[in-house]
């Protein structure tokens, strides 16, 4: 049954897609290349339009044409990879939105955590932060509707709206309740924040949307013109975004060249170049696990130019790009069309671009619950949880096994003692709360930073 299911749904897919074409891909398609594929298809059609008549017929609950050609469409591009993407028409325009860097909204950026949406931090020269909202503040309710239960994408299409239009949020401010009115107003997210550390320059990118190369440029005058050419480049938890806007940065920072070639289907590759004929920075690029896609391009043009040294740990492997095609009706998708190379050949899908100095952060990650004592002869994934954390602050427990052994016995008295706990080599609440402490304490210290600065501090001008 599952198999008859699933040649039913491929074959509703197919029909939605063949007649859900924009006219503009519909007409490059060469009529007279008619194939037995093709015939196989159009053969199918019928029957197809058979099984719809028959749902619509028969099947007990609301169904719609429209739904069935929704859910054959979301079930073609779930096929595919994991980048391919059909967007209802709602979600087709949320994910330009996110692409383009602008919107009409209030300024804020919000978290979820535990089922509370608070904000998370303000845009400048922002609504939000003309009205002093701070960070914290959790949303109760907007226009009078609670947001109680709701996910945060749903507080956030509450909140969004056209421009000069108001909207009153509830905020909790400690155990108060207060009520601000907010003037909607356009907003342009600056991706880009630089400062000086040390002597040294430091740029983050957290996206490339539509207003990163204009806001790289100013970063790197506002370097020009303290004579600073050595650069901290961070693009960790980069996600990427638009690929014209990496190689647009990349031709401020890497010399003359190739930056990466997009290799499809059928087609002649596309390459994309640097003209930058005399590169006057000197960088240290950090990344993580969470730099992917266009971040990748830049790091990676970055390494294979030798212009500059990544620091950190491994990126996350997304070589792929996508096109984004809107379609009549306000919906649209996200295919993966091709590939891309770095300059000296290297593909990286999947496998993610390796640092020239590996150096890893504590993180919130690493905080977990207390469940009670650990001793030596414990064993689990609370175990194991344990064994990371005090690995990540350098108390060496070992293999990260999930048992209680010698050495992360070991490992938690040299920690008890470093925390001034007497050094019973039992796990308790006392020894988790410093552990806890010890550990939001080093995520303060952004030690990949401090190791980008220092290198850039030793290395030749």
């Amino acid at each position: 049954m599952k198999k008859i299911l699933y040649v039913i749904v491929a074959v509703l897919i197919s029909f939605s897609l063949v007649f859900s074409y924009p006219q503009s891909i519909y007409a490059k398609t060469d009529s007279t290349a008619y194939t037995q594929s093709d015939e196989d298809l159009y053969n199918n059609l019928a029957d197809i339009g058979s099984i719809m008549k028959y749902i619509n017929d028969n099947y007990i609950g609301d169904v719609s044409y429209e739904k069935l050609k929704e859910a054959a469409l979301q079930g073609i591009f779930s096929s595919l990879d994991d980048y391919s993407t059909y967007f209802t028409k709602d979600e087709f325009q949320d994910f330009t939105k996110s692409t383009s860097g602008t919107f009409s909204g209030t300024g804020m950026v919000l978290i979820e955590k535990d089922g509370i949406i608070s904000v998370s931090s303000v845009i400048e020269g922002s609504p939000a932060e003309a009205a002093g909202i701070l960070p914290g503040y959790i949303i109760k309710s907007v226009d009078g509707n609670s947001v109680n239960g709701l996910k945060i994408n749903d507080v956030v299409k509450m909140i969004l709206g056209e421009e000069g239009t108001k909207v009153k949020i509830t905020f909790e401010i400690g155990k108060q309740l207060k009520d601000i009115e907010l003037t909607r107003q356009l907003i342009r997210i600056n991706p880009v924040t630089y400062r000086v550390i040390d002597g040294i320059g430091y740029i983050k990118i957290q996206e490339f949307n539509e207003n990163t190369t204009t806001n790289l440029k100013a970063a790197l005058k506002y370097m020009d013109d303290k004579g600073i050419t050595k650069i901290v480049l961070d693009l960790r938890d980069n996600p990427g975004g638009l690929l014209i806007e990496a190689v647009n940065s990349a031709n401020l920072l890497v010399p003359a060249g190739v930056v990466v070639t997009i290799e499809g289907k059928n087609k002649e590759s596309d390459i994309y170049y640097s003209y930058l004929k005399d590169p006057k920075y000197k960088l240290g690029v950090l990344i993580n696990h969470g730099t992917a896609s266009a971040a990748e391009i830049l790091a990676g043009a970055i390494q294979d130019t030798k212009i500059g040294t990544l620091i950190g740990e491994k990126s996350f492997g997304k070589g792929t790009v996508q096109t984004i095609i809107p379609l009549s009706d306000g919906s649209g998708f996200k295919l993966t069309i091709a590939r891309y190379i770095l300059p000296s050949g290297r593909i990286i899908d999947k496998s993610g671009l390796s640092p020239d100095i590996f150096i890893s952060n504590t993180n919130e990650n690493s905080i977990f619950d207390f469940k009670g004592n650990l001793k030596a002869g414990s064993v689990g994934n609370y175990v194991k949880r344990l064994q990371k954390s005090l690995n990540l602050l350098k108390f060496n427990a070992g293999i990260e096994d999930g048992i209680f052994g010698p050495k992360t016995e070991k490992a938690l008295k040299d920690f008890q003692l470093k925390a001034d706990i007497k050094a019973t080599g039992i796990f308790d609440k006392d020894t988790y709360e410093a552990l806890i402490g010890m550990i939001v304490n080093n995520n303060k210290t952004d030690t990949q930073l401090n190791k980008a600065v220092d290198f850039l501090k030793n290395i030749n001008n």
